[in-house]
């Protein structure tokens, strides 16, 4: 996977996707091959995780999580503080089924100008 200034977190609680944004200008795009594993710990501590692993080996400069306001607030708790620090925008609202142009429609104030 190739660095990406911004990543975006599409969650619902029970599935994520994410898509990432180089640079002003460029459609948002899905991630590939990053998901989120199977385990005993909730879906919440799972996300945080996988974008806690994400940050650590510098895929993403910023991140914008969208989801509802209970799902994004479990998310944020279980991140770590070094990845907390790089969300630059939260949508507290269910866009998971969204394509990425109504995402963009929606996001358009925190994403890369």
């Amino acid at each position: 996977m190739r660095s990406s200034e911004t990543w975006v977190c599409v969650s619902d609680g029970a599935h994520a996707q994410f898509y990432h944004c180089d640079a002003p200008a460029y459609a948002l795009e899905p991630v590939m091959g990053f998901g989120i594993p199977g385990s005993g710990r909730t879906f919440a501590d799972r996300l945080a995780g996988q974008l806690d692993r994400a940050a650590r080996t510098s895929l993403f400069r910023q991140l914008v999580m969208v989801g509802p306001e209970p799902v994004l607030r479990d998310v944020k708790v279980s991140m770590a503080p070094e990845t907390l620090s790089m969300v630059v925008g939260a949508l507290e609202k269910n866009l998971s089924k969204a394509t990425p142009r109504e995402l963009e429609a929606h996001l358009s104030e925190m994403l890369p100008h």
